[in-house]
């Protein structure tokens, strides 16, 4: 195959590249996540809650049927 036909590297191996890469990702890095309000945290823990005690409900009811036969 001709050399002038090789398609290029996806990546660059260059040293300088990397440390850029890696400098910008520690920037990035020491962003804080977005933190939840006060309303939504509360919804959050409503909706948890619930979904817990459908599977307890789920749990007995299955248990329930299966002593019944």
């Amino acid at each position: 195959m001709d050399s002038n036909m090789a398609a290029p590297p996806a990546y660059s191996t260059n040293a300088s590249s990397l440390r850029e890469h890696a400098l910008l990702s520690a920037e990035t890095a020491d962003v804080a996540p977005p933190r939840l309000t006060k309303r939504a945290s509360l919804m959050l823990a409503l909706l948890l809650s619930l979904g817990l005690w459908a599977g307890i409900w789920a749990a007995v009811a299955s248990l329930a049927s299966a002593i019944r036969g």
